[in-house]
């Protein structure tokens, strides 16, 4: 953690942000950082936690498998993200495996300094209280979009999320695979791609490779609103 730019971006999180500079110290002094290429697992569903992980840069996919062995890609998380705090809390095995979807730089921190921590200080509980309740909150708003939203409204919201609510417009970067892209919104590529080009042909995406220019967001998202 001797980069500026890694100590940064860690202050800003919204997690350390609530729990302080002291909790941060405390829990990254233990800590270390892994740089992994893109495709290298992370951990295995079923693993023990033993390890809270902060992504510092890249794009990481959780992929949950079912009995049969079907697969799929149930979140992504970017920089600043920090994941999975429950297992790590509750000393359970995690529910999904992570990979990275790019290169990746993530900071590890070792469970059970995490749990002690929570115990311990009361910043630090009221961080982890916010940041389950965020991660709640995603997971019903995912339910809700594969349950009750057709593919382009899910594929709007995906994009207006990596796009400044502030700004009105911008690029939305999208450097992962477009196949975990799809699956996490619940479609096929096929799906996907034909989507998206109508989209671009009615003008309310521009793509550009690895990056989707969005000219107007609230446009993006009210379109074929009611």
């Amino acid at each position: 953690m001797d980069r500026p730019q890694n100590m940064e971006l860690v202050r800003r999180t919204p997690f350390f942000v609530v729990a302080g500079e002291a909790a941060m110290t405390r829990l990254l002094r233990p800590s270390f950082t892994q740089i992994l290429p893109r495709g290298a697992v992370m951990f295995e569903q079923n693993e023990q936690a033993d390890f809270l992980h902060l992504l510092l840069a890249g794009s990481v996919g959780l992929t949950a498998r079912d009995e049969s062995g079907a697969e799929t890609v149930v979140e992504i998380f970017g920089p600043g993200e920090l994941f999975l705090a429950p297992a790590a809390i509750l000393r359970l095995p995690y529910l999904a495996s992570a990979a990275a979807l790019t290169d990746v730089r993530v900071l590890m921190i070792p469970a059970d300094v995490f749990r002690d921590g929570i115990a311990e200080d009361p910043a630090l509980a009221r961080a982890a209280t916010e940041l389950l309740a965020r991660h709640w909150r995603l997971m019903v708003d995912q339910v809700v979009d594969l349950k009750l939203r057709p593919a382009e409204r899910r594929i709007a919201r995906f994009l207006a999320r990596r796009v400044p609510e502030e700004a009105g417009a911008g690029s939305a970067e999208l450097p992962e695979p477009r196949g975990a892209i799809a699956a996490r919104l619940g479609m096929t590529p096929e799906t996907l791609s034909r989507t998206m080009n109508a989209m671009q042909a009615e003008g309310l995406i521009r793509s550009a490779g690895k990056r989707i220019d969005v000219p107007d967001r609230e446009r993006l998202l009210r379109h074929r609103l009611g």
